[in-house]
């Protein structure tokens, strides 16, 4: 987006300015959000650590064999929790990039 000097501003008309202050309202909000967004892992590295000690406890206190294949089903959801985030995470990351290449 093409970035305009203060007198193309006052030149406008009060709906086009109301018009311009909006979008760039919107945009500021969307970085924000994204922002937020790509900071956002410390639950996600929690969740999968508790995964892990769940699979890990269940394994340690069952002989069993089920209790084998629960412990690597929460292994695999811990896993798949990672995996969610870091997607998210980028995700925000390559839209930041995008607005910043636009500006």
């Amino acid at each position: 987006m093409k970035t305009l000097t203060q007198e193309q501003i006052q030149q406008l008309t009060p709906e086009q300015q109301t018009d311009l202050a909006t979008v760039e309202l919107r945009r500021v909000q969307k970085r924000q959000r994204l922002l937020k967004q790509a900071r956002e892992s410390r639950y996600f590295i929690f969740a999968s650590a508790g995964g892990v000690a769940v699979a890990y406890a269940a394994a340690a206190i069952s002989s069993a064999p089920f209790g084998l294949q629960i412990s690597i089903f929460a292994l695999a959801m811990a896993i798949l929790v990672q995996a969610v985030s870091v997607n998210r995470r980028l995700d925000a990351l390559m839209e930041l990039l995008e607005d910043e290449r636009d500006v």
